[in-house]
């Protein structure tokens, strides 16, 4: 059966089942009633911290990734604080309490004041804290780790959570995937599951009391689903995946430095998603041909106020300056839905997927949108920045959006403030609507970028997280397939404009094949996919990519497209998949 989740990336696994539980079972509170117990009871309680540091200290010695060396001397910094060991033996000394609950009590409330800073790294590590504080309990309580050396066959870990300590361990060798019931692709296990390669999915409800340990299941962190009951048949089939997957990252290195070309020379974009300052290094790294899709969002998010125009001018800046003349595609606040902001006013909703977002928000709040337009064209006068609208449905909306846009410029202009007076502006194609009136459209933008995650929903009406119904939640769709020809379409005899794709699709080996042969020119994936996007479409000869499309708009179901495009794969890709 098929589970689906949140994918984390990192690619394919197959193994047993680990169930893992780090919860902290129930403490019985203990009073001191002596001063010597109060006393002995401080020097157990420094006794503990410093073998806890001293486990750190010796994990931060083995690890050969910066991200797990980081990790380990922060919790270190924590522990070594005078003021938190301090604040411990106050509440020992105060309320007369064991080790226990004063470490339980100061830790959440250490936890409590990061969780509010406006910052979103250590707001992020108010959960690593959790972590920690489960790990001083662990050593008070003589409970002993998990001992991962003690493997001896491919696993995967299930949990209702995976705590970040798990990962800090130098005996992964035969940790193979990761399944989680919470958690997502900015927290602290999913960024170190990335630094470590291992394939994960985030997101699935009650996995850890549906899967039973030792049974056998397959996880497919690039497309965000794992699998089990597995037959003979489907086991080989895996583990074909998996030697292919790992046959094709051996050979990506070398695409670095390659020009984004098909195999018949046809040049296209791979460009990469990003959203945040700490991504950069990363994004650098893989020398992508610029950002297809700047998250604004995530700058945003986890703080008690809305950033203002310096501090978002200063970051776009900052990645317009380091990719240059390369393409750095910023797209407006895209809050609502799934994505809660506190300290906007956007009231709960039956239905919020379809509600009251995104620039639906932003035209509405003119004056709160203009910070954003101002930072973004500000930072064009040091890089080639575009800017996109998500979720337009109309015209009057690209109208309207247009003099805001305006408006911004002449408050720049008139206090002399440089930008580029010819900023590209385009939108996202994410609501049928848009997809179908694409060709009147066209004439009002300078580009068009596919969100298939969102076109696919709205198009079937399917919510894909939703386990009943997920299966018609599909890439191969034909009403889908349609609206993006109909898109691309639009754009065929307009030189200088372009039409990308920022959803998951972009990033399918199968829809790749497609798309190519449709005629999209961007291709907008994370980060850790742009190298293989780029050597699969090295693979593909663009004129036979098109008579697989041709050949595609002629089939009835998703099923035979799926199948059509998986005997074209084997063909084009050979030996890498």
């Amino acid at each position: 059966m098929k589970y689906l989740g949140n994918k984390v990336g990192n690619g394919l696994a197959l193994g047993k089942v680990y169930i893992i539980n780090t919860k902290i079972p129930k403490i019985e509170k203990k009073t001191l009633i002596t001063d010597d117990e109060i006393t002995k009871e401080k020097e157990s309680l420094k006794v503990i911290l410093n073998e806890v540091v001293k486990d750190y200290e010796k994990l931060e010695k083995e690890a050969s990734e910066d991200e797990i060396r980081q990790l380990c001397n922060f919790y270190k910094i924590l522990l070594n604080s005078n003021s938190l060991i301090t604040s411990m033996e106050e509440v020992i000394d105060k309320e007369k309490c064991d080790r226990n609950e004063a470490i339980t009590k100061v830790m959440k409330r250490k936890a409590d004041e990061l969780s509010l800073v406006d910052n979103a790294y250590l707001k992020m590590r108010s959960k690593d804290i959790e972590d920690v504080t489960n790990k001083l309990l662990r050593k008070s309580l003589g409970i002993n780790e998990i001992d991962l050396s003690k493997l001896k066959e491919d696993t995967i870990l299930v949990a209702e959570e995976i705590p970040p300590s798990i990962l800090l361990s130098s005996n992964l060798g035969y940790v193979k995937g990761i399944v989680s019931e919470l958690g997502g692709k900015t927290s602290h296990v999913a960024i170190l599951a990335s630094t470590l390669g291992i394939p994960s999915v985030f997101g699935i409800k009650e996995i850890s009391k549906t899967l039973t340990d030792g049974e056998l299941i397959y996880v497919n962190g690039n497309e965000g689903y794992i699998e089990n009951n597995l037959t003979n048949t489907k086991i080989n089939e895996i583990k074909d995946k998996i030697k292919k997957e790992e046959l094709l990252k051996a050979s990506l290195e070398e695409m670095k430095d390659k020009p984004s070309l098909t195999k018949d020379n046809k040049p296209l974009l791979i460009t990469a998603n990003a959203g945040e300052l700490s991504e950069l290094d990363k994004l650098l790294e893989v020398n992508s041909d610029g950002i297809g899709l700047f998250r604004t969002e995530f700058l945003f998010l986890n703080r008690s106020v809305a950033p203002d125009e310096e501090y978002l001018f200063n970051i776009y800046k900052t990645f317009a300056e380091k990719f240059k003349e390369k393409p750095l595609i910023i797209r407006t606040l895209d809050i609502g839905g799934d994505k809660k902001c506190p300290y906007l006013d956007i009231k709960e909703e039956q239905n919020p997927f379809l509600g009251y977002r995104a620039i639906r928000y932003c035209l509405d709040n003119k004056e709160f949108f203009k910070v954003s337009l101002r930072a973004m064209l500000r930072a064009s006068h040091y890089g080639n920045v575009m800017i996109m609208y998500p979720m337009i449905s109309s015209l009057e909306e690209i109208y309207k959006a247009s003099e805001i846009l305006d408006e911004a410029k002449r408050e720049l202009a008139s206090k002399n403030i440089p930008f580029n007076k010819n900023i590209k502006v385009g939108i996202m194609v994410e609501v049928p609507s848009t997809a179908i009136i694409s060709d009147m459209l066209i004439d009002e933008v300078d580009f068009f970028s596919i969100g298939t995650n969102d076109l696919i929903q709205y198009t079937v009406a399917v919510d894909r997280l939703n386990p009943t119904v997920s299966n018609l939640y599909s890439f191969y769709n034909p009403g889908v397939i349609r609206l993006i020809k109909k898109t691309i379409d639009s754009c065929l005899d307009k030189k200088e404009k372009f039409v990308g794709m920022c959803g998951e699709m972009a990033a399918d080996p199968l829809a790749i094949i497609l798309l190519v042969g449709l005629g999209l020119q961007e291709f907008s994936v994370n980060a850790s996919m742009v190298l293989k996007v780029k050597k699969l479409i090295s693979l593909i000869d663009s004129k036979e990519a098109k008579e697989i499309a041709n050949k595609v708009l002629t089939l009835k179901t998703a099923k035979e497209i799926e199948t059509y495009l998986e005997v074209c794969a084997k063909k084009i890709y050979g030996k890498y998949y």
